[in-house]
């Protein structure tokens, strides 16, 4: 223990004394200088200080005739071939003292060296001293420029430096989406250079310090770098599936989704910049977002390209009479508002190559499945039917035999109400309609596509009518149909004129047509309801005839005509005692007529 304590007492002493070697050196040179620097005003006032040189020159404890026979004996070599080199970023400008007019400026030189760290405070000169000490007091020599030379020269090298700042860009156009990338700027800084020139460090070749300045546009690197990888982002060609059916998108029709702003950026927000930088006047950042409202309204779309609706179960009846079940599918639907939040963050996100989604859906069951078809069918049966009539025509047979299949089978299930016109689908060429004759504001208009559908609706309304089913909306015609039983006729017209009635009973109910060349036919398949149906007669008033200056229909032959007249007509419905309903349908017809019958011309006699 004893030696262990000895040795460690020898290291301690052994660190002070290389601890005090160190500290002492440093003093001494301080001292030194203390010293001289109270003595320079006495020594050295005729002299330059020791160790200064002028140009890498030797010219310390010199006076003014030495230093300047020392100046000239190293200006006397070729000073004019001396080489000046600038270079920045691999390229390099050389030129000489001769080319660019420069010439030393001795007298300068001579006084600054002299002057040399004898001025200012004890502190101010001790400082320059200790420089002169360690070998660092180095006096550039002072030259002079004659002409413009140098000016050129500069001008040249700034030519081939200088660079203007582009600003960064992105926009939709119709190419789609462009981008200019943002270029900084720069620009020399020509007095800098020129004073680089002018204050040579060296008598030999030399290289000048060129400062250059970066010049920033409106919008740089940090305002449009991380807003262009979000719009390429979301212009990445799209693939979206459910199951196996996809749809693709490419990136013309994904701009379209894209919202674009330049907006001021906010103080601190994008990175200072350098601070010796040339800034804009203000400084602006691309914000690029989905644009919400088209999202959705793209996604709608998508959806109903994708959705399979769930199909219900239907009914189907052969030539002999005998109903069977036609079986339903599940579906399935686009869950549209999770598919928005989905793309709202992953468009947004880089992609490599073709970005695939796979879409949020649901499964859709079917409002009436195979099993409850099933399940009714031996319960059902054939509780109604009618007929009308109509002159033969193609073009009214087309539309009246398109127009009745479109109900075939479908089942109206209980508390649901049938509307005519949501159940029939477009009436098209292209589903087989043709242009027929139909009433428009109480007059034919023989041109209608679609013309005689009102056969359709006035068949099925006497079908289902005397069953006691609710009826939530009938029209009457714009002038009487005698085919029709009087003033229980329905007419329809797209848009607001529709046949509508509700299912008020706790079991199914289904439709099916029968056509022929002259006539439509519908049967209504369900469970009996039990009710009882009183029509009364009808009650007819207020006959107006054809005033004699009423233009001719063209649906009547001349001379041809039918009264005007208001007719009402009351169904009751009861199930056993209680009264179910009891509806009015109140009809106005119009007067109609061909026009006068043409009188034949008289014959005179020769």
């Amino acid at each position: 223990m004893a030696v262990a304590a000895r040795e460690s007492e020898r290291g301690a002493r052994r660190s002070r004394s290389l601890s005090l070697r160190f500290v002492v050196l440093p003093l001494s040179i301080v001292a030194a200088a203390a010293a001289i620097v109270f003595a320079a005003p006495y020594l050295y006032a005729e002299r330059a200080l020791p160790g200064v040189t002028v140009a890498g020159a030797q010219v310390g404890s010199l006076d003014a005739a030495a230093i300047r026979d020392r100046l000239d004996i190293e200006l006397a070599r070729p000073w004019a071939q001396r080489a000046v080199v600038a270079l920045y970023d691999g390229q390099s400008w050389r030129t000489t003292n001769g080319d660019l007019a420069v010439s030393p400026d001795t007298d300068t030189a001579i006084a600054m060296a002299l002057a040399y760290g004898k001025t200012g405070s004890f502190t101010e000169r001790a400082t320059p001293w200790l420089d002169a000490l360690r070998g660092e007091a180095r006096i550039p020599l002072t030259l002079r420029a004659q002409g413009d030379a140098l000016d050129r020269w500069v001008a040249s090298v700034a030519g081939a430096i200088d660079r203007r700042a582009v600003s960064g860009e992105i926009a939709l156009g119709a190419k789609g989406l462009t981008f200019t990338d943002p270029v900084l700027g720069r620009a020399l800084d020509r007095v800098a250079a020129t004073d680089s020139v002018l204050a040579a460090r060296t008598l030999d070749d030399r290289e000048i310090d060129l400062h250059v300045r970066s010049i920033y546009p409106a919008v740089d690197e940090s305002g449009y770098r991380d807003a262009v990888a979000r719009a390429v982002a979301v212009t990445t060609p799209l693939e979206v599936t459910v199951e196996d059916r996809r749809i693709a998108e490419d990136a013309a029709a994904l701009t379209t989704l894209l919202s674009i702003e330049r907006v001021a950026a906010r103080p601190g927000v994008l990175p200072a910049l350098p601070v010796d930088a040339i800034a804009p006047a203000a400084r602006y950042q691309y914000v690029v977002s989905l644009k919400q409202d088209r999202l959705m309204d793209w996604v709608t779309a998508v959806a109903a390209k994708l959705d399979r609706p769930a199909l219900s179960a239907r009914y189907s009846v052969n030539p002999d009479g005998i109903a069977s079940v036609v079986p339903g599918a599940t579906g399935i639907r686009v869950t549209q508002d999770k598919l928005v939040a989905q793309l709202s963050a992953d468009l947004l996100r880089p992609a490599v190559g073709t970005r695939n989604v796979a879409v949020p859906a649901a499964i859709e069951t079917p409002a009436f499945s195979t099993e409850q078809a099933n399940t009714w069918l031996p319960k059902i049966s054939r509780t109604s039917e009618f007929t009308t009539y109509y002159p033969s025509n193609p073009s009214r047979h087309a539309n009246i035999s398109t127009g009745s299949s479109q109900f075939d089978g479908i089942v109206i299930l209980p508390g649901q109400t049938f509307s005519f016109w949501a159940l029939l689908g477009p009436v098209t060429v292209e589903r087989g309609y043709a242009y027929a004759g139909a009433i428009i504001n109480n007059r034919s208009d023989e041109n209608v596509i679609g013309g005689g559908l009102c056969q359709v609706s006035t068949t099925m309304f006497n079908a289902l009518s005397k069953l006691g089913y609710e009826i939530v909306e009938r029209h009457a015609h714009g002038y009487l149909i005698d085919r029709y039983p009087l003033g229980l006729d329905a007419a329809v017209f797209e848009p607001g004129v529709d046949f509508k009635w509700k299912n008020d009973t706790e079991a199914p109910v289904f439709l099916w047509s029968w056509n022929d060349v002259n006539s439509v036919s519908f049967d209504v398949w369900s469970v009996p309801t039990g009710r009882t149906v009183v029509f009364s007669a009808a009650v007819q008033s207020n006959f107006v005839d054809v005033p004699a200056d009423q233009p001719a229909d063209p649906a009547f032959i001349p001379g041809s005509k039918v009264a005007g007249r208001d007719v009402i007509r009351t169904r009751t419905v009861y199930e056993g005692a209680k009264v179910l309903h009891q509806d009015t349908y109140f009809s106005h017809y119009a007067p109609v007529w061909g026009g006068p019958v043409p009188v034949a011309s008289a014959t005179t006699p020769h």
